[in-house]
């Protein structure tokens, strides 16, 4: 019987590998694998299914945990031992040893004037091999580059090409939830993310929000987007349930409908709290109650109005015999003009002789 782990081997570096149940490894277990070309030193992450006796089935399982990723090797890696003292000083060796090989690599990229940038670097536990990871946005020619390195080091060199979110994966972070990012903590592989699953869950399309530090779309989107789908759906479903039901109206078309037979009523009908109301009866009662008083004050106000026509009438015979005169303290809007003389009594000024000087000169 035979288990499939998944291990990890560096930052971005991480792959499954078989072992014999009888090591009974478990999470955190440092191992020694054995890849295809090379030995490596590794972590054990966690196991991966039940034991399986056929390796055909290991081989499924390893390309659909590995969507996305770099599988190492054609072969599956099997986990030789669990790591002892001799083991762990010679990896520290070897990440001594990388750290060195990482900053040579930086000066020749300079030279060659490459338009890259080195991620990592990694020395395999037998020494045989050097990985460099690296990110550019294109395609880039690094053949003679990998020339020079392979003269340089005196081991034989792979240069790999990673993406943005494989980047972010290595280096870490912060993410704007104030949490590590997902890629770099438990997520395996990548799923495909689209801007259709933040409108299901009602997010703003601005990419502010919803891209990462990457500068794709958050991998966190893909978390709750079945249930978001499954509840518009419910959701959908009760509205169409209630349109369909009749007799069901809403409050606001019971209120337009009340407001509209309050307008068919005549206008002499008044509404029941008018017609109750205690200061419409008091006014009411002071004019029917005295007709004595009203009766007086129609009187007085008609003889008002005689006194005021007779005074405007002997104004207006005023102004028509004193023509143009107005009353004293009184200005007319409109000041009469100046009579013109007549044509033959015009003053005509003399000419200037012409030797003169002109005022002002």
């Amino acid at each position: 019987m035979k288990q499939l782990y998944k291990i990890n081997v560096a930052n971005g570096l991480d792959f499954e590998a078989i072992a014999e149940c009888e090591l009974t490894l478990k999470a955190n277990d440092n191992i020694v694998v054995q890849c295809e070309r090379y030995m490596d030193f590794a972590r054990v992450v966690e196991p991966i299914g039940d034991p399986i006796e056929d390796e055909k089935e290991f081989e499924r399982q390893r390309a659909a945990n590995s969507k996305g990723r770099h599988i190492e090797g054609a072969k599956i890696p099997v986990i030789l031992r669990v790591a002892n003292e001799d083991d762990f000083r010679q990896a520290e060796e070897n990440d001594q040893q990388a750290f060195e090989a990482h900053n040579k690599t930086l000066e020749r990229i300079r030279f060659h004037g490459l338009e890259m940038k080195l991620i990592q670097t990694h020395f395999s536990f037998d020494r045989k091999m050097i990985i460099f990871l690296f990110s550019a946005d294109g395609r880039i020619d690094f053949r003679e580059l990998l020339r020079d390195l392979s003269g340089l080091l005196k081991v034989r060199v792979e240069l790999r090409q990673v993406g943005v979110r494989d980047e972010a994966a290595i280096l870490g972070g912060v993410g704007t939830c104030g949490r590590p990012f997902c890629c770099a903590r438990f997520l395996s592989c990548f799923n495909s993310i689209n801007v259709k699953m933040a409108k299901q869950q009602g997010l703003s399309l601005n990419p502010q929000n919803i891209s990462g530090s990457c500068g794709r779309l958050k991998c966190c989107l893909q978390f709750e987007a079945e249930v978001y789908k499954e509840l518009n759906i419910e959701q959908k479903q009760k509205q169409q349930e209630v349109a369909e039901q009749p007799g069901v109206e809403d409050d606001e078309e019971v209120e337009v409908a009340k407001e509209a037979d309050n307008s068919k009523l005549p206008r002499n009908e008044a509404p029941k709290q008018q017609q109750n109301n205690p200061k419409n009866k008091q006014q009411g009662g002071n004019r029917s109650n005295n007709p004595r008083q009203s009766k007086k004050q129609q009187g007085d106000r008609e003889g008002r109005r005689e006194g005021r026509n007779q005074q405007q009438g002997q104004q207006g015979k005023g102004n028509r015999q004193g023509g143009n005169q107005s009353r004293p303290g009184r200005q007319h809007k409109n000041p009469p003009k100046r009579p013109m003389p007549p044509p033959d009594k015009q003053v005509k000024r003399p000419l200037p002789p012409p030797n003169s000087a002109q005022p002002g000169e």
